[in-house]
């Protein structure tokens, strides 16, 4: 039989608790970041799998920057537009 390839879902999943230990060591306002940090990655689960990478965490760490790229844009728009 041929081996199963995980989803990229699957790896953004497993990532979250391998890094559980440390996310349990943060305090609660950060442990909701995390979260936060990983609920990027699930969000741009399809691009990630769309890329054959050996190191899952180029992708998790991309997606979680294009969501911050987008957050800062907002921002700059909302205080180019209200605050002059």
């Amino acid at each position: 039989m041929g081996r199963t390839v995980p989803t990229f879902r699957m790896v953004v999943e497993s990532f979250g608790w391998e890094w559980n230990e440390f996310k349990r060591a943060l305090r609660t306002i950060d442990q909701e970041a995390f979260d936060e940090l990983i609920n990027h990655a699930r969000q741009h689960a399809a691009a990630g799998g769309n890329i054959s990478n050996p190191n899952p965490f180029e992708p998790i760490v991309m997606s979680i920057l294009v969501e911050h790229e987008k957050t800062l844009r907002k921002l700059r728009e909302y205080v180019e537009r209200d605050h002059p």
